[in-house]
C-alpha cells in the first residue's frame, strides 16, 4: 500500500489532522493505542501516506509531553513510526471545544438526537463555547498544520478528520492557498433542515471550512447527497449534483464517499488468536443454543433501548424461545461525564433488569449484560453470534458490523438498521430493519433465529465477501485515487 501511495502522490507531503493522536502517553513514558474505531483506521492510513501527524494535547499528560518537546515526537503507528505534533489548547478551551460544543452540540446534530421541542437551548454558555473553545481550538490545530506545511520539503497534502475539526480547511486555505486539502466526515451529514438547529453564523462558518477543501469525503452516498443538499439550500451555492461538486470561491470543490472499513488480516489474525480462542471457550460454558449479540457503546445514537425493547417482544410473542435463547450485549462505557450518557447507562439497567426479573428463571437469565472493554471478548462474540443486532439511530458507518461479518464462524445472520452507513453496502447480505421500528425488530430477530441453515449461510458468506473486498486498503486507495484525479489533474472550469 505505501509503494501505491508513493506511485500515485509522488509530489506531496501528506500531514493528518485528527483530534486525537495515534497514540496516548502513559505514566512510564510508553504509549498505548489512542482508543476509538477512527484512530485503527488513521493508524492504517498514516502508515500507508507516510503522514506526519497533527493532533490535541486533550490531557495533562499530553500537556506536559507537549510542552516537553520542542519538536515532534516520534510514536509507534502499527509496524514503524510517525512523527506527531500537538497543538496545545488550555484545558478550559479544550473542554469547552469538545465538551460543551463538539459533542453533544455537533454530535447530537449529525445523529438527529435532539428532542426538538426542548432541545438544544443555544445560551450564552454554547455561544462562548463555540468563540472561545471550538474557533479556538480549530484555529490552534490550523495553525500548527501551517507551521508543519511550511517546514514540508513538497506540496502539502492535508488530510483533516472528522466534525471536530470543520473549520480547520478554511484556515489553512487562507494561509496555504496552494496547499491540496481533504476532510474526511466520518458521521452522518444530516439535511439542510436540521443543520437550522445551529445559529447561521455558526453554520456558515461550519460550510466555509469545509469548502477550503479540494475534496469533502463522507461515509455513504446519502451523506453526499445532504452536504450539496446544505450548501445549495443553506449556503444559496451552486451545486453541480451531476459532478458531486460545489462552486465556491472560484475553486470546484467535490463530495465523494469512501466507506471507512477494517484491516482484514490484522481483524482476522486476531480472530485466530489465543486470547480470544480462551473468550470462545468461556462462552461455550455458558451460552444456550440460540445466541443474539451486540458490541456497542453506550451512546444514545446506538439506540440499545430500543433493541432490548424488540427482544421484549420476541419473548412475549415467541414463549417457546424462552430458555433457549439469550441476548448478550457488551457495551464499553461512553463519555460518562456528560449527563445524558450517564442516564442512557441507567436506562439500560433498568430495562435489562425488568426483562430479566420478568422472564428469568433459576436456569436461564434472558439477558447477559457486560459494561467493560475487552477487545479479545468482544470479538469472541462476533465469532459466535446466531443474530447480531446492529441497530443505531443512525450512525456514520458501524465498523463492528464490518467485523462481524467478516469474523463469524456460525453463519450469524445479521440484523441491521438501515440508517447505519454499512447499511449500502451489505443490504443484500443481512436483515433490514427500521431503527425506531421496535415490532419489525423483534420480527427480524426472529427470523434471524429461524432462518434455514442454507439461506443463514449465503447471507453470512455474502457480508463478508463484502468487506473482503471493500477493505482498508481499498478505502485508502480510492481516495488517493481521487486525489491524483480530482486534485493534482484537476479539471479547470
Amino acid at each position: 500500500m505505501r509503494a501505491y501511495v508513493a506511485r500515485t502522490l509522488p509530489a506531496c507531503s501528506p500531514i493528518l489532522v485528527c483530534n486525537r493522536a495515534p497514540r496516548e502517553p502513559n505514566p512510564d513514558g510508553t504509549f498505548k493505542r489512542g482508543a476509538g474505531g477512527v484512530i485503527t483506521a488513521l493508524l492504517t492510513l498514516a502508515e500507508a501516506t507516510e503522514a506526519e501527524w497533527v493532533a490535541c494535547a486533550r490531557n495533562d499528560d499530553e500537556r506536559q509531553l507537549a510542552t516537553g518537546h520542542g519538536a515532534a515526537l516520534t510514536v509507534p503507528l502499527l509496524n514503524s513510526t510517525g512523527r506527531l505534533h500537538y497543538a496545545v489548547p488550555t484545558k478550559e478551551q479544550y473542554d469547552m471545544y469538545y465538551g460543551v460544543f463538539a459533542n453533544p452540540v455537533l454530535w447530537f446534530i449529525q445523529h438527529y438526537l435532539w428532542d426538538l421541542g426542548n432541545e438544544p437551548v443555544i445560551d450564552d454558555r454554547i455561544h462562548q463555547a463555540w468563540e472561545e473553545g471550538y474557533v479556538e481550538v480549530n484555529r490552534q490545530l490550523a495553525q500548527k498544520v501551517v507551521e508543519v506545511a511550511r517546514q514540508a520539503p513538497k506540496r502539502p497534502l492535508v488530510l483533516v478528520h472528522d466534525y471536530q475539526l470543520y473549520l480547520v480547511p478554511g484556515l489553512v486555505r487562507r494561509a496555504l492557498p496552494e496547499a491540496m486539502l481533504q476532510h474526511f466526515v466520518h458521521v452522518p451529514w444530516p439535511t439542510p433542515q436540521y443543520w437550522k438547529v445551529l445559529p447561521k453564523p455558526m453554520r456558515d462558518a461550519i460550510l466555509e471550512g469545509l469548502l477550503g477543501c479540494d475534496i469533502v469525503g463522507f461515509q455513504s452516498s446519502l451523506d453526499v447527497r445532504n452536504f450539496l443538499l446544505t450548501c445549495e439550500e443553506n449556503a444559496g451555492l451552486q451545486v453541480d449534483e451531476r459532478e458531486r461538486a460545489v462552486f465556491y470561491g472560484g475553486r470546484v470543490v467535490y463530495a465523494r464517499h469512501y466507506p471507512i472499513s477494517i484491516d482484514v488480516a490484522t481483524t482476522s489474525r486476531l480472530a485466530a488468536s489465543r486470547g480470544v480462542k480462551r473468550q470462545e471457550r468461556d462462552i461455550a460454558s455458558w451460552r444456550p443454543p440460540r445466541l443474539i449479540s451486540r458490541i456497542d457503546r453506550t451512546d444514545p445514537s446506538k439506540n440499545i433501548v430500543r433493541g432490548f425493547i424488540a427482544y421484549d417482544k420476541l419473548l412475549r410473542y415467541h414463549p417457546e424461545l424462552r430458555g433457549e435463547v439469550q441476548f448478550w450485549a457488551f457495551l464499553q462505557p461512553s463519555r460518562q461525564d456528560v449527563a445524558v450518557y450517564s442516564r442512557y447507562v441507567r436506562q439500560i439497567r433498568q430495562i435489562v433488569g425488568r426483562i430479566n426479573s420478568e422472564f428469568g428463571t433459576e436456569a436461564w437469565l434472558p439477558v447477559r449484560l457486560e459494561i467493560g472493554e475487552s477487545e479479545r471478548k468482544a470479538v469472541a462474540s462476533l465469532k459466535n453470534f446466531d443474530v447480531l443486532l446492529v441497530n443505531p439511530v443512525y450512525d456514520g458507518l458501524n465498523l463492528v458490523v464490518k467485523e462481524g461479518a467478516l469474523v463469524n464462524v456460525t453463519n450469524g445472520v445479521i440484523v441491521l438498521s438501515e440508517n447505519a452507513g454499512a447499511h449500502e453496502e451489505l443490504h443484500a447480505h443481512v436483515l433490514s430493519i427500521n431503527p425506531f421500528d421496535v415490532e419489525a425488530t423483534a420480527a427480524a430477530l426472529y427470523a434471524g433465529l429461524t432462518m434455514v441453515l442454507e439461506d443463514r449461510r449465503r447471507l453470512n458468506e455474502g457480508a463478508r465477501e463484502v468487506v473482503r473486498s471493500n477493505d482498508i486498503t481499498r478505502w485508502i486507495s480510492r481516495q488517493v485515487q481521487d486525489l491524483r484525479d480530482l486534485v493534482m489533474a484537476p479539471v479547470r472550469v
